[in-house]
């Protein structure tokens, strides 16, 4: 592989990492939310949806997806990025 194909490849695996960062945040936001609820507790004036628990229930769930997904994706670009870097 060529040195200039390399920081293409570079780049390319640059910008999906931040893609997966952007895709993750509302995972994050979500997860951190339900756990508001669950810990502060319900019928906080904060935000009136965390007063029903099903609700918290699916924002964990969601959130918990998201961010599992975004670590695994981070996880293989990371393991791409260090091959192409190795050799």
């Amino acid at each position: 592989m060529t040195q200039e194909n390399t920081q293409i490849t570079l780049a390319s695996i640059h910008c999906s990492m931040l893609l997966v960062a952007l895709i993750d945040f509302p995972g994050t936001i979500l997860f951190g939310l339900g756990l508001y609820g669950i810990l502060v507790g319900f019928d906080q004036d904060f935000l009136p949806m965390l007063a029903n628990p099903l609700i918290i229930i699916i924002m964990l769930i969601i959130g918990a997806i998201i961010m599992l997904w975004g670590i695994i994706r981070m996880m293989l670009l990371a393991r791409q990025k260090q091959g192409i870097l190795q050799q």
